[in-house]
């Protein structure tokens, strides 16, 4: 399977000219979400582990990452990858004027690892098909759409998994 996009355009002021430029971009289109329970029970197909063994596990290794990531320290999960939180502040012309203060967010970092980072680099790409923006369908233009998808993959909403995507911005990065 290949990971479906379409063309997006944006209009922003030009770094050289300062006039309106129009750019066109690619944006990938998801086909679904799998869950946590939709991978506990591949999981479980797979081998002798239990669904509900898989989600105790998964729910207390998310546990311990929230823990050890507030703690400040980077996470290493093998294949899975590293998780690393960062900062967001507010810059300051000397470092005794900084305070404590100035720090205005966080974010989880995620680096992909090996495995994941060789199949992300052999991924294919498969141009996806607009949207209908027809009045007889609830679905919103940004949604992900069941049309075009596998057959033998489940949609969300349906218990026996597949699918793939996540809505998170900048993951691997």
């Amino acid at each position: 399977m290949a990971i479906k996009y379409a063309i997006q355009q944006i209009n922003r002021k030009g770094v050289t000219s300062g006039s309106m430029e129009t750019k066109y971009y690619a944006q990938a289109k998801y086909d679904g979400v799998t869950s946590q329970t939709d991978i506990a029970q591949m999981v479980s197909q797979i081998s002798a582990i239990s669904v509900g063994d898989v989600l105790s596990v998964m729910n207390t290794v998310s546990m311990l990452l929230s823990i050890e990531l507030a703690n400040g320290r980077i996470v290493e999960l093998g294949d899975l990858g590293r998780f690393r939180a960062t900062l967001r502040s507010k810059s300051c012309d000397k470092p005794e004027d900084f305070k404590r203060e100035m720090i205005h967010g966080n974010r989880v970092i995620f680096v992909p690892g090996e495995q994941i980072r060789h199949k992300m680099t052999n991924a294919s790409y498969l141009k996806a098909a607009p949207v209908s923006l027809s009045t007889d369908t609830d679905e919103k233009p940004n949604e992900p759409s069941a049309e075009g998808t596998d057959p033998s993959k489940p949609t969300p909403g349906n218990e026996t998994g597949g699918g793939t995507g996540q809505d998170e911005d900048n993951l691997g990065v």
